[in-house]
């Protein structure tokens, strides 16, 4: 009688098989580990480019729109910078009453824009108003004040269309009315140009986290110099390792319209060229080659010309 023969494996090929599974998934899930490592580093590396180009754009905009020429440079340090910069403009509807001063709205129904806010003016900011002479533009003057409030107000107190600024399409917009520390002066009319401004500080700062950052603060513009909580921009970048040191990580050079270097204590309304380097690093260590863990860190330079500079 002939033995019937039984489906299956053997042991020997059971084995083999385990063994042939157990190598290929190791060799899946080791190809699976580093591409998580690597799109955890390209991801890091990513952040950091991003995090230096933000902080380049931000610091090449406000110096950029600086009133050097008028204000000058109140704070010129190797790693930070105090500006004096222009967040908005607009046209007055009338005449001044006393201290306050009345604005169009910032969208008007014919699609015009008389006001334009990169920030909304308060308490602390700088006015300039253009006052004409008698014989312009020889006499004609630009008169700073200091802002008491900025608040909106319905057209019809702030900007009605009688002035010739607004229309009756207008009349759901608010307008503004600004009051001013001191009285405008009375050869201040209507039309005339408006421009705010506010003093700011940009510096490398430690957080912390213990990470060092680009700082934002807000400063008192006329007077003595106080200046708000800081605020992180952008980062981490490298540490600050003293003047003149090449591995800070934000570090700042100022030249005059001759080239000459500029400094602490020197009139900052010569100033004509600024130069900006950055040295960002990543927030934690990533693997850029084999095993080894490191930070990962690029670097940034930047050129920038105040555009309200003497010539």
């Amino acid at each position: 009688m002939m033995r019937r023969r039984r489906a299956g494996f053997s042991l020997v090929e059971l084995i083999v098989a385990t063994v042939v599974a157990t190598l290929l998934g190791a060799g899946i899930i080791g190809v699976l580990s580093r591409q998580q490592k690597f799109y955890r580093a390209a991801t890091e590396m990513l952040g950091v480019r991003a995090q230096l180009r933000d902080g380049a754009e931000v610091l090449a905009a406000d110096i950029r729109g600086a009133a050097v020429a008028t204000f000058g440079v109140p704070l010129m340090s190797d790693s930070a910078i105090e500006l004096i910069t222009l967040i908005g403009s607009s046209v007055l509807c009338s005449a001044p009453s006393g201290a306050s001063v009345m604005l169009p709205p910032r969208t008007l129904a014919s699609g015009n824009t008389l006001t334009s806010l990169l920030a909304v003016p308060d308490t602390g900011d700088i006015a300039i108003i253009y006052a004409a002479g008698t014989e312009p533009p020889d006499t004609a003057t630009w008169e700073t004040h200091r802002i008491a409030t900025f608040a909106p107000a319905s057209l019809t107190t702030s900007c009605p269309p009688s002035t010739g600024f607004t229309t009756d399409g207008d009349i759901g917009s608010d307008g503004y009315v600004v009051t001013l520390a001191d009285t405008a002066v009375a050869s201040v009319r209507a039309g005339a140009p408006i421009r705010f401004l506010r003093r700011v500080r940009y510096s490398l700062y430690r957080s912390s986290d213990a990470k060092w950052y680009l700082g934002y603060r807000r400063c008192n513009a006329i007077g003595v110099s106080s200046c708000g909580t800081v605020q992180p921009v952008s980062g981490p970048y490298m540490p600050y390792t003293g003047p003149g040191a090449t591995e800070t990580g934000i570090s700042f050079r100022y030249y005059d319209q001759s080239g000459a270097t500029l400094g602490a204590g020197l009139p900052g309304n010569t100033l004509a060229r600024v130069d900006i380097v950055l040295k960002g690093q990543s927030a934690s260590e990533v693997r850029l080659a084999g095993d080894a863990r490191t930070l990962y860190r690029d670097s940034a330079i930047v050129t920038v010309s105040p555009r309200n500079r003497l010539r």
